[in-house]
């Protein structure tokens, strides 16, 4: 898989989405929720980020947006949002309020529709919390899986897994898209050589004008489930 057709990027899962939700033998509809956000997460600026770098750090990510065909036994799937909740800070709805959310923002998906995203956080740890891909087994047959706080926390802990990232950092936690070995689910991709890496950071530069290069640590997203550990060499 590759961003923009320049990086490659990590290879493909062995497990089941089984292990990360409870699956519906049919296709079943989102909820709603009143508010998508918290509020406690901002889009990166560089002046903003100047002020509060003593007590703020940056996370960075990417998404594939894109429609896959073909998808296990569905038509097609598509990953539509994923949201994390900072460790401590109590929800008391199954979703919504998130701290951290991307999702898509387009009206039709397009064969390649990535995309970047930086973000000002508070230092800690963030749990995957949230998460939906649109399903089709036909024209007349498309319905959603997701994940709520309800079905992937398990005692203080996210079965899909986590980032850290601490006061003055900027952190590079992964690239996410579908996996569709098995069954679709959200999968952790990445850059697999410091040149990839470097190349994917001129690419975020571009749209935030003022991350420093030379700081961004790759910290990817630490999961058992949706991706493989890994350091650049």
């Amino acid at each position: 898989m590759t961003a923009s057709g320049t990086a490659r990027f990590s290879g493909s899962s062995k497990f089941s989405i089984r292990a990360l939700l409870i699956v519906a033998s049919s296709l079943v509809t989102m909820p709603g929720w009143a508010q998508e956000t918290s509020g406690s997460s901002v889009q990166f600026d560089a002046a903003l980020f100047a002020q509060q770098a003593a007590t703020k750090g940056v996370v960075l990510m990417s998404a594939d947006w894109s429609r896959h065909w073909g998808c296990a036994r569905y038509e097609n799937a598509q990953l539509q949002f994923l949201a994390f909740d900072k460790n401590g800070v109590q929800k008391t709805s199954a979703d919504g309020q998130w701290d951290v959310m991307i999702k898509d923002g387009s009206i039709l998906p397009s064969k390649k529709n990535y995309g970047n995203y930086a973000f000002i956080v508070e230092p800690g740890e963030y749990l995957l919390t949230g998460f939906r891909i649109k399903l089709g087994k036909s024209v007349s047959n498309v319905g959603n899986f997701y994940g709520d706080r309800k079905n992937m926390l398990e005692n203080g802990k996210s079965k899909g897994g986590s980032f850290t990232v601490a006061a003055g950092e900027i952190v590079y936690i992964g690239h996410f898209s579908l996996d569709c070995a098995k069954a679709p689910m959200p999968w952790r991709f990445y850059p697999e050589t410091r040149e990839d890496f470097s190349k994917y950071l001129d690419e975020i530069r571009q749209e935030y004008p003022g991350i420093d290069k030379d700081k961004v640590q790759f910290r990817l997203f630490e999961t058992t489930i949706m991706g493989y550990p890994f350091s650049l060499p």
